[in-house]
């Protein structure tokens, strides 16, 4: 009877080869990379702020500027996601990779009522117009948070990143941050 060995285990690395029969093609034999298979399963993170209350300064009315948050990293399969702290989310897999990236954010008006909100996702720190929901404060500091969500498609190539952005489309007080939550799902 052969004697079966064991091995320490170790943590594979993406280039590392595993032998494989390809029932397929006529059982033959084959090495695989470790990449090839994580290629098949879908990466997501998730980021999120619980309530910093973060400020984002509005100079001008109307023009975009990025989100004050404070993030903590949620759940997460793939480290090649990579966080700030503050919001962003990077690809720094080497390859580009297409995700469906939902966000969902509630907000007051540091002042003032009936401020017009409007949020955006961001790309590289260009803000995406598609991306873009909005909604209408009912009282200044203080008052019930507006809540606002979106989903879009987006392909973020090696180190590409991506934030949410924000405006007042009706003064400059500023967009005060309740909760913030970010996915991004690999499709």
């Amino acid at each position: 009877m052969p004697k079966i060995s064991t091995y320490t285990p170790v943590t594979p690395a993406d280039s590392d080869l595993i032998l494989i029969t390809d029932a397929s093609d006529s059982n033959n034999t084959k090495n695989v990379t470790i990449s090839s298979l994580r290629a098949g399963i879908s990466s997501y993170t998730e980021i999120y702020d619980d309530n910093s209350g973060n400020s984002t300064t509005i100079t001008v009315q109307g023009n975009f500027y990025r989100m004050a948050t404070n993030t903590t990293q949620g759940l997460a399969n793939d480290a090649t996601l990579t966080t700030d702290g503050a919001g962003r989310v990077t690809n720094t897999s080497g390859v580009s990779k297409t995700f469906a990236i939902t966000y969902c954010v509630s907000a007051t008006a540091a002042s003032g009522s009936n401020q017009h909100f409007m949020f955006r996702l961001a790309k590289n720190g260009t803000t995406i117009s598609y991306t873009e929901t909005d909604t209408v404060t009912t009282g200044g500091s203080g008052s019930k948070a507006s809540s606002v969500s979106n989903t879009a498609f987006i392909t973020l190539a090696n180190n590409d990143y991506i934030e949410i952005w924000c405006t007042n489309n009706t003064s400059t007080n500023a967009v005060v941050l309740e909760h913030l939550n970010l996915l991004l799902r690999q499709i």
